[in-house]
């Protein structure tokens, strides 16, 4: 097998089981908040401790902080915005609505500008605090007709985007509130928003239609004239149906996979009722029932992955055979083994090199020098990963310990990109490559 720019390696050892990331849900009718792995195993209740020892009285959206380890969730039933470690411990009250008369919904995090967004549905509009609740702001007031109830952030973009708790629009505005347009109409009652920066693809819930929809965010660029458009455009994809009454909607964009909680308000009337489910991005595969609860109101993701087995129970459905989840095996035909799409970040169902080693010539200290260099995605906090950059001259003899690490940057999400550079410089060694070996085992 040729694959340019790394190498395989494989240790045949029996597998190492940690846990990092995972599921973490809010059950409205337990007032609890819960987490457990991908694929729905482990399942935990949150005990929490601190300023507060009960998540709330009507606990509604969360949104999980992977970067300081923190989980952050709304309590309409105390009209106040809350935080807490992933395990439950220093919980605080970041804010309380003065005056009561609120609904605080959904919330979503800024980590770039460390801000903390909310829905209000009651007083109708989105605000936003610092992390630690100070310095409220209102970034859009008179938001919906019958006021905001889910929302999400492409900060890149500099978008919010969010939908309307009665009606069925979506509407989308700057991240200070100016420039508001209103995207799509048509759903019976909007949940779930959620947008796919990558991919540059906005998804939804159709509650009361029982659907979960996607559309290509460049169908909204047409003229203001033909907007909203209809939810009948032929740009609009319907994903998943037949559902009992889809709620939250959260996005595992690496692995290609949607994750959704369903309240079960309407018993016996669809499927996947009082349940986390999960489905692919295209809604391929049939839907996965991975947890049931009394009320599941809201899911997000910790999509940091500790071992290789925690890697395909988030990657893979729960039926998948063993020969499609073997770290030799190359279930997408992309050409890269499993354990390379593990140690890159990849999806393993869906073929995709974005995220390979790139090649490059790297400027020394020195004026004039010059080096062979490498970038390539590494994982961090694994138990069973390891990576070395090697130096040929003739793809026959690689070399090890001719390379030196000059960076890493943050991706999120527990992977991070790394430069390496070759000793060697480029004018003395014209013909010179380098490779990424990748080793998997304790």
């Amino acid at each position: 097998m040729n694959i340019p720019g790394f190498l395989l390696a494989l240790l045949l050892v029996a597998p190492v089981v940690a846990r990092a990331g995972g599921v973490y849900w809010t059950d409205r009718g337990a007032s609890q908040l819960k987490r457990m792995n991908f694929d729905g195993s482990n399942l935990q209740t949150d005990v929490l401790s601190g300023a507060v020892t009960s998540p709330g009285t009507n606990i509604r959206g969360l949104a999980v902080d992977n970067v300081n380890n923190r989980i952050f969730w709304a309590d309409n039933g105390n009209d106040r915005l809350l935080r807490a470690n992933l395990d439950g411990s220093s919980s605080t009250i970041l804010y309380t609505v003065a005056g009561g008369n609120s609904f605080p919904a959904d919330v979503r995090l800024d980590m770039e500008g460390k801000f903390f967004y909310w829905c209000d549905q009651t007083r109708n509009r989105i605000q936003r605090s610092t992390f630690d609740g100070a310095s409220v702001t209102d970034i859009i007031t008179n938001a919906a007709p019958t006021g905001p109830y889910f929302m999400d952030l492409d900060v890149p973009a500099g978008k919010i985007y969010w939908g309307d708790f009665g009606g069925g629009s979506i509407f989308r505005a700057n991240l200070d509130g100016s420039e508001r347009e209103t995207l799509l109409t048509g759903n019976n009652n909007t949940r779930g928003v959620r947008i796919d920066p990558r991919e540059r693809m906005l998804y939804w819930i159709n509650r009361d239609d029982k659907k979960v929809h996607r559309c290509p965010l460049s169908a909204f660029n047409s003229p203001p004239s033909q907007l909203p458009l209809p939810l009948t455009h032929p740009a609009v994809q319907t994903l998943y149906t037949n559902l009992d009454t889809p709620h939250g909607l959260t996005l595992d964009i690496p692995a290609r996979k949607i994750y959704w909680a369903d309240t079960g308000t309407n018993p016996g009337n669809g499927t996947g009722g009082q349940s986390i489910c999960r489905g692919d991005f295209d809604g391929s595969t049939p839907l996965e029932i991975l947890a049931t609860g009394n009320e599941p109101w809201d899911v997000d993701l910790d999509l940091r992955c500790a071992s290789y087995t925690e890697w395909t129970q988030r990657c893979f459905r729960r039926d998948a055979t063993p020969t499609q989840t073997a770290p030799d095996a190359d279930p997408d035909g992309d050409g890269i083994p499993n354990t390379v799409e593990y140690a890159f970040d990849l999806s393993p169902m869906h073929p995709d090199v974005s995220k390979l080693p790139t090649l490059f010539v790297h400027a020394g200290a020195i004026s004039q020098e010059r080096y062979q260099a490498i970038y390539h995605p590494r994982r961090n906090g694994t138990t069973d990963l390891h990576y070395e950059v090697q130096v040929s001259t003739n793809l026959t003899h690689w070399l090890d310990g001719v390379t030196m690490e000059a960076g890493a940057a943050s991706l999120g999400d527990g992977m991070e990109s790394v430069l390496t550079r070759s000793t060697y410089n480029a004018f003395s060694y014209p013909i010179h490559f380098m490779r990424v070996r990748v080793t998997l085992g304790p």
